[in-house]
């Protein structure tokens, strides 16, 4: 399994089902860089529980919009389409991974 890549036609059909991590990036910035690095690192270890995917705030500002992403790396966390966490800054994969967990075992209830 690997990082998917969204954008606003796909973000929606991605979002809605089941949770989904998604990082919103710039490829010009190394913090970015480094959470995408972290994340990859992760995805092996939640495949059975959650999506992960990106968004290049570069390529869609739109969406970066939309979401009120204003900095970089700005970290979503979906479930069944709404949105639990937000996180600004690099986070720890420790960190990503506990909060994933966390709502996989809350079962279909979002909060």
């Amino acid at each position: 399994m690997q990082i998917i890549s969204l954008n606003k036609e796909t973000f929606r059909g991605q979002v809605n089902h089941g949770i989904t991590l998604i990082v919103f990036y710039s490829l010009e910035s190394e913090s970015s860089q480094s959470q995408l690095t972290t994340v990859e690192d992760l995805v092996q270890e939640v495949r059975y529980q959650a999506n992960i995917a990106k968004v290049d705030i570069d390529s869609d500002k739109e969406l970066a919009t939309e979401y009120g992403v204003l900095s970089v790396p700005t970290l979503m966390l979906f479930k069944d389409g709404y949105q639990l966490e937000t996180w600004v800054g690099p986070q720890s994969k420790e960190t990503l991974k506990q909060k994933i967990i966390e709502y996989a075992t809350m079962g279909d209830s979002c909060v």
